[in-house]
């Protein structure tokens, strides 16, 4: 039998896999709420754009922008406002060794997860209103920012691949709401598009997957994912129609998700009777469709990353159980 780590990448490049991989389970996940330089503190705090992160119970725990914090006030006078991150300032080798400590990488799949991709980084600090308008109103100054944006990713790509080695670098870009992106899939594709196939560009030119994040109903964009160079689309919820998107592309992406973590069994106090009836449906509808992975979590108020860790692996208890059954 395969082992996770091939099991998966098996998966990823749209091969018969053993068993259906799971990202809880066969992951060592990696980045993500760690990169304070992103985030800024656990629980709150100013990162190194200067914009200010406080958590709030509408957002389940997690940080949010703070209100009224705008640290590019103007986009027109970007270069004067953006402050960019000083990577080599960091302790790479160490941020490293604490996120794989007691982890086995030979056995399972690294996957490293950077935040704030182009969009959410650019609306984060002018504001969302105002950079969605910006968008409209100033597009040459603000392709210039994103751009500014996406090079600063590619240094942060780099660093990523020498001291991590990961099989999958993910960005996230929350585009989207469950009704449809935040604005018209045609200023998505002049706009961002290019930003992030430039990133995707630059991980596969380290030797990477490169993956993308977006919730939401985004099944509008798979296409450009794919164009963009993502083997990977994540965190694929049942708003969209995962079942059209694995017959239409599914020997060109891999769908990661397809629990159903907006409704009631991603809530905190749901119960292991609705759990385990969300995985058999997940995995009854997606996993005999191939180049599936199956991704859930729990909705949870608590700041501390190891909760969301916490209910993924809860779920994964039961995923495990019927898992060797779809192959």
């Amino acid at each position: 039998m395969l082992s996770p780590k091939e099991n998966y990448l098996a998966v990823l490049n749209h091969e018969k896999p053993d068993f259906v991989p799971d990202l809880a389970m066969d992951a060592i996940m990696v980045g993500g709420a760690f990169e304070t330089f992103e985030n800024g503190p656990l629980g709150g705090g100013v990162d190194d754009f200067g914009l200010e992160w406080v958590c709030t119970a509408s957002a389940n725990g997690q940080a949010t922008p703070a209100p009224g914090c705008t640290p590019v006030p103007d986009v027109t006078e970007w270069k004067k406002y953006l402050k960019i991150p000083d990577l080599a300032k960091y302790d790479w080798e160490g941020m490293a060794q604490m996120q794989f400590a007691g982890q086995d990488r030979d056995r399972k799949v690294v996957v490293y997860g950077t935040w704030n991709s182009i969009f959410l980084r650019f609306s984060h600090l002018l504001g969302f209103e105002e950079a969605l308008i910006a968008m409209y109103e100033e597009p040459e100054a603000c392709m210039e920012m994103m751009e500014a944006i996406a090079d600063y990713k590619c240094d942060l790509i780099g660093q990523i691949a020498k001291y991590f080695k990961p099989d999958v670098i993910t960005h996230y870009d929350d585009v989207c709401t469950e009704r449809g992106p935040f604005m018209p899939p045609e200023l998505y594709r002049e706009m961002i598009k290019p930003m992030h196939k430039k990133m995707d560009d630059a991980i596969k030119a380290a030797g990477i997957l490169p993956g993308q994040h977006c919730c939401g109903y985004c099944q509008d964009l798979i296409p450009d994912y794919i164009d963009e160079g993502a083997v990977v689309w994540e965190a694929a919820q049942p708003i969209n129609d995962i079942k059209w998107i694995q017959k239409e592309y599914g020997n060109r992406i891999t769908v990661c998700g397809g629990y159903d973590t907006n409704g009631a069994p991603g809530r905190e106090g749901v119960s292991d009777e609705e759990i385990e009836a969300e995985v058999k449906r997940m995995m009854d509808e997606y996993a005999p469709g191939g180049s599936f992975i199956s991704m859930a979590f729990l909705l949870s108020n608590d700041p501390d990353p190891m909760a969301f860790v916490k209910g993924m692996m809860r779920i994964a208890s039961f995923t495990d159980k019927l898992r060797y059954n779809y192959v």
